[in-house]
């Protein structure tokens, strides 16, 4: 089941966040949480028998700039673009369709452009929902994409 996120969720997606990204993209819980708080409009938890196993974080912002990990959220005065900051699904429950369904619920939302940053070697996952490169960036450092939908 896809829900909008409550605070009561924010320990288990901090949990699936620290659990499945490399160091590099380490989001501290007070910049991770502030993002939940701040738009909650935009983000979603997947719910399987009552255990969160995989989330999404969207926000509106500022077409071209990537929104920096580990930054606290601030509404933006002027956005111009919907961006999708975060999905992730606990390991043991990928490959069921449910980063999918997080994905579908954003795309819902009637903000255009959609726009992301695609770091490791996800292009390909968001492709498949009319997502293109844009251009090639460092993100944390390391090559990633900027893409829009």
């Amino acid at each position: 089941m896809i829900r909008h996120i409550k605070p009561i969720d924010f320990d288990f997606v901090d949990e699936i966040g620290t659990g499945s990204y490399p160091i590099n993209y380490y989001e501290g819980i007070k910049s991770f949480r502030s993002k939940m708080v701040g738009y909650p409009d935009g983000c979603f938890v997947c719910e399987i028998d009552k255990s969160v196993v995989g989330y999404i974080i969207s926000f509106p912002y500022i077409f071209g700039k990537p929104y920096p990990i580990n930054r606290s959220y601030k509404k933006t005065e002027f956005s111009d673009c919907y961006y999708i900051h975060d999905l992730c699904i606990q390991k043991k429950y990928r490959g069921n369709g449910y980063a999918n369904e997080l994905v579908n619920e954003v795309l819902k939302i009637q903000s255009k452009p959609k726009v992301l940053v695609s770091v490791l070697k996800s292009e390909k996952f968001w492709e498949k929902f009319g997502f293109k490169i844009y251009n090639e960036i460092k993100y944390c450092k390391l090559p990633a994409f900027y893409m829009v939908n």
